[in-house]
């Protein structure tokens, strides 16, 4: 699996921008795996150093200076997301290569190892031909596949899938008097 870095900045302050932006022109000034950036070191320069002067004049909260800096921000943060997506392809993965460039990996994910819900609980339901079947639920589980099929079970079996996020289904429009089979994954 192969990884990858955090290169959306929407979340961090004015301030943590300013500080982020300036650990990766740090990073990647004199970095020998990141030899041809773009947008180039010195345009990043240019941008943050718009946007540190903006932030300063910023502080007196003027509608003016406010949307200056604003504007400075947007700027310094596009430069930076194109530059994550040249130290991305530059690295292709390569972890160590990833870090050097001072973007932060991200998180690699891990599978998420989903237990059997368990014994199916089934009740009538509140009109004729309805069958609810429920199972506990499982934490981490984003849906459930309720499946239902006439009795008695064999190989040649039909089941009917019915998919939800949640753990109970109605099954509705079934014949009074047949025996259904009910399984849930």
């Amino acid at each position: 699996m192969k990884s990858n870095i955090r290169f959306s900045f929407a979340r961090f302050t004015d301030s943590e921008l300013e500080t982020k932006a300036s650990f990766i022109l740090q990073s990647m000034t004199g970095n020998p795996s990141f030899t041809t950036p773009l947008p180039t070191l010195p345009d990043l320069q240019i941008s943050l150093t718009v946007y540190t002067a903006a932030l300063v004049n910023a502080k007196d909260r003027s509608s003016l200076n406010v949307a200056e800096k604003n504007q400075a921000r947007t700027i310094l943060e596009g430069q930076m997301g194109q530059l994550g997506l040249y130290v991305m392809n530059v690295a292709n993965g390569d972890e160590v290569v990833l870090t050097s460039s001072g973007y932060t990996p991200t998180k690699m994910r891990e599978p998420i190892i989903i237990p059997n819900p368990g014994q199916v609980t089934l009740s009538n339901g509140i009109s004729s031909g309805e069958l609810t079947s429920t199972v506990k639920a499982v934490p981490g589980a984003k849906s459930y596949s309720h499946q239902i099929t006439v009795g008695p079970v064999t190989a040649a079996s039909i089941w009917t899938n019915v998919t939800s996020s949640r753990s109970k289904n109605t099954f509705k429009g079934l014949l009074p008097g047949k025996q259904y089979w009910v399984r849930v994954e």
